[in-house]
């Protein structure tokens, strides 16, 4: 059994950044072929059966795949696949566009690990239950509608791959981000060396321990910017910066107004 529908989307619609191209279903049994390369990307969710996969060259060790599990194929990557004798239950979707380049920087598609196994397959089979009805017969603004789910299959994938000690991390920087710590420090904390730290909040958030940090300091300073009448050297102390002038200079450099301008604005 196949199913598949093809999209060909207008410049107008590549201007969201990301478009389907194709997506589909199918129940198949062994096949075997020599590897392929890909001009975009391709997620594959396998939600029966058991079969490999490699990628990178034609060298490259079969990795097992075992359902419920997901696969990534990327553009210009060497890859091969093949179900078990007895077969498996596949559904797929090609997209292309900066913005999936852009989820590859962010680690939301990552070359060096394109296989998830899955403990929780329904968001992602949810996802393509939603494609599948966008591409039907009459289906309107199908370019559009596709874009939005496929954004939302690669955050959902995202969600599943986060190890236990990622999540914990970002908890723990959530709470501990207004602290006058050093990264060295708050890994001590954790229980983790540096490397490890920075790992683990690499494929929690996409960004670094440092970075998150600023985010998160600035993301409070403009909570209590809007929310009181805090001065700003107070605000500044209140997010981790005892140097009033310092945090002003980043605040401005990163949100594009003043800590002052940004709690006129708001207020306006």
């Amino acid at each position: 059994m196949i199913f598949a529908r093809y999209l060909t989307p207008g410049q107008e619609h590549r201007r969201l950044g990301l478009v389907c191209l194709g997506v589909g279903w199918q129940q198949v049994h062994a096949m075997q072929f020599q590897g392929r390369v890909l001009g975009c990307y391709q997620l594959t969710l396998i939600t029966a059966g058991t079969g490999w996969f490699r990628s990178g060259s034609a060298q490259a060790p079969r990795i097992p795949v075992q359902a419920p599990a997901a696969f990534l194929l990327f553009p210009g990557l060497y890859h091969a696949y093949s179900p078990d004798p007895t077969g498996w239950r596949e559904h797929w979707v090609l997209f292309e566009g900066p913005t999936a380049a852009a989820y590859e920087e962010l680690g939301f598609l990552d070359r060096n690990d394109p296989i998830t196994s899955l403990s929780a397959v329904k968001p992602l089979r949810a996802g393509f239950d939603r494609l599948l009805t966008a591409v039907e017969p009459g289906a309107p603004n199908r370019e559009v509608v596709t874009s939005a789910v496929v954004h939302q299959l690669i955050t959902d994938l995202k969600a599943v791959r986060v190890h236990e000690d990622g999540s914990r991390v970002v908890r723990y920087f959530d709470e501990h981000a207004t602290e006058p710590l050093t990264v060295g420090e708050h890994a001590r904390r954790l229980g983790l060396d540096e490397a490890s730290l920075r790992g683990e909040m690499q494929r929690a958030t996409g960004t670094t321990p440092k970075e998150y940090i600023v985010r998160t300091r600035l993301s409070r300073a403009k909570r209590l910017l809007l929310a009181t009448d805090q001065p700003v050297r107070e605000v500044a102390r209140n997010v981790g910066y005892d140097d009033a002038a310092y945090f002003t200079r980043l605040f401005t450099r990163r949100v594009n107004q003043s800590p002052t301008e940004f709690r006129k604005s708001g207020q306006a």
